[in-house]
């Protein structure tokens, strides 16, 4: 964030979650060590929920969000594609994929992308088979995007947080 401030800047960093609806949301502050362990949610509730999301989303667009400010999303909505059990989806995929299609997109999609073994050794809130999917998931979901850029995780933090940074400060001069 720091280069990103030198090059005149603002930048704000937001997680996915519905601010409209606190009872849909886990506990902000909570770490997630099970993110499948829950039941899914029903139907209606889960369509709720996505709708939600796409209405505060538009909002913040057009209301909330500075006109030159970054925003950086860890997380954002389509990463309930990937993963819905982790967001506790109930509904049919296709239905969520159907309202996907009414989220702001993006200018550039980053994948912090590392080897499913790479992963698993910092972190193993799914199985491994779990882990290796959604690993596939996420490279074949980013690589359909329209800007995209896919970063090697495994490096070290520093040089990972270098990558990224002169992935985003290129892609604001190609703006």
């Amino acid at each position: 964030m720091t280069r990103l401030k030198r090059a005149g800047r603002a930048a704000k960093v937001r997680h996915l979650k519905t601010r409209l609806l606190p009872r849909l949301r886990e506990d902000s502050e909570s770490i997630v060590v099970d993110p499948h362990g829950k039941a899914p949610r029903s139907a209606l509730l889960s369509l709720t929920k996505i709708f939600v999301w796409v209405i505060e989303e538009w909002y913040a667009r057009w209301f909330v969000e500075e006109r030159d400010a970054l925003l950086i999303c860890d997380r954002y909505y389509h990463d309930l594609l990937v993963d819905p059990l982790r967001y506790r989806f109930g509904a049919p995929l296709w239905t969520a994929r159907l309202v996907g299609r009414l989220m702001p997109e993006p200018n550039l999609w980053i994948l912090l992308d590392a080897l499913p073994e790479v992963l698993r050794a910092r972190k193993q809130e799914v199985t491994p088979e779990e882990t290796s999917r959604q690993c596939r998931a996420y490279r074949e979901f980013v690589s359909g995007r329209r800007r995209h850029e896919i970063i090697d995780a495994s490096q070290p933090l520093e040089k990972v947080i270098e990558d990224t940074e002169q992935v985003i400060l290129a892609a604001l001069k190609g703006a």
